[in-house]
């Protein structure tokens, strides 16, 4: 039997007018509901309605559509599940395209009923905000707000010194400064010719740029394939992205982490591997028609070829804002600048076996950029 609650009734003001990202009181719902009293039940509703405040939902508009939901499942999922299912039932206008009436901010504050949308804007640059979607942004900015990087984590990669190796969980780890206008490619170079002079083969490196958060789970759990789809290969298939080029994946970084720490993770990817016998790979390099076709319909949401594939390598656009403007835009190529996307559970399983020594990460802090080198024991079994 199904209790539908009239979650208005039942609920005092209970947070303050400040905008605050501290989650550490989140709250993940049991799914044991039914052992749950009235009062427990009436108290964890209450802390999602605050969070969803705090988050900077309207609180009246949040309570409006809950009030559908039966308390019962309401505890059977997670802050982040309703604060995303929140917004994909209930944005207003378009949130696959931007309002050129509107400023960033105002437009993502007008679709998503927010009280603000600084902590988004203001935490990436102008020209990487609009080569997203508004809703690419609040489900990025929701995920930041409801999971966060441990403590011990945190705390061990601000602690950590210069130019010398840390451990963190039978994880070698060195770390060293590298400034926005500095050759970061020789310097990082020079650290794995001076401290692992094993690994000077880049061809097979690809760089993956993410935030500290993603960066504690990859190092703990693998590559994880849920994630944003309407990107460049496959526009109904995650994918995990990564840079061909170190010096690339530092200006992502410095484009979507500019008030966050975040970091580069590399991995040693060998061509034998992604288009061996056991697994299917599409290049699109030197095939500007196919690339093209997979790019525009990937970034509309259309089937393409690109979701059949286990991985794809090809040219990023130069042109995202105005493919998000026009859904007809025809994509245009970058010259040298190239990205592989894995798509396929089995092959980032496999991946991740081989990540070696080939991890580094970079801290903004203060306008300087921090590479922080993981190093684990060369496998010699690939």
């Amino acid at each position: 039997m199904s209790i539908t609650l009239n979650l208005d009734s039942l609920f005092t003001e209970t947070v303050t007018d400040n905008f605050n990202f501290d989650t550490g009181s989140v709250t993940e719902f049991d799914a044991e509901a039914e052992f749950y009293t009235e009062e427990a039940i009436t108290k964890e509703i209450t802390e999602l309605v605050n969070q969803a405040k705090k988050f900077g939902f309207n609180r009246e508009k949040f309570l409006d559509w809950m009030s559908s939901i039966s308390k019962e499942f309401l505890l059977t999922q997670t802050l982040e599940y309703w604060l995303l299912t929140y917004v994909s039932q209930t944005a207003i206008g378009s949130t696959d395209s931007w309002n050129e009436d509107y400023s960033p901010g105002a437009w993502l504050v007008e679709c998503f009923s927010l009280k603000t949308a600084d902590f988004i804007v203001n935490g990436v640059s102008e020209e990487y905000l609009k080569a997203q979607t508004p809703k690419y942004w609040i489900n990025w900015a929701i995920y930041q707000f409801t999971n966060q990087a441990s403590e011990e984590f945190t705390s061990f990669i601000e602690n950590a010194s210069e130019s010398k190796v840390h451990v963190f969980k039978n994880t070698p780890i060195i770390v060293t400064t590298v400034n926005k206008t500095s050759n970061q490619g020789n310097e990082l170079n020079f650290l794995l010719e001076t401290d692992q002079n094993q690994f000077n083969d880049k061809t097979t490196w690809y760089y993956h740029t993410t935030d500290l958060i993603s960066t504690e789970s990859i190092l703990t759990n693998g590559i994880c394939m849920v994630g944003q789809i309407k990107q460049d290969f496959g526009g109904r298939s995650p994918s995990f992205y990564l840079n061909d080029e170190f010096k690339w994946a530092i200006d992502f970084g410095l484009q979507k982490f500019i008030s966050s720490p975040s970091a580069i993770i590399i991995y040693d990817i060998p061509k034998i591997l992604l288009k061996g016998k056991d697994y299917c790979h599409l290049d699109l390099s030197g095939n500007d028609k196919k690339w093209m076709n997979v790019m525009r319909k990937s970034r509309n949401f259309c089937e393409c070829e690109a979701d059949d594939y286990d991985s794809i390598y090809g040219p990023q656009a130069t042109n995202y804002i105005r493919m998000i403007r026009n859904k007809h835009e025809t994509p245009k190529e970058a010259i040298n600048k190239n990205q592989l996307a894995l798509k396929y559970l089995k092959l980032t399983r496999l991946i991740d076996s081989r990540i070696d020594a080939e991890m580094f990460k970079q801290i903004v802090v203060d306008a300087e950029a921090r590479e922080v080198g993981y190093n684990s024991k060369h496998n010699n079994k690939m």
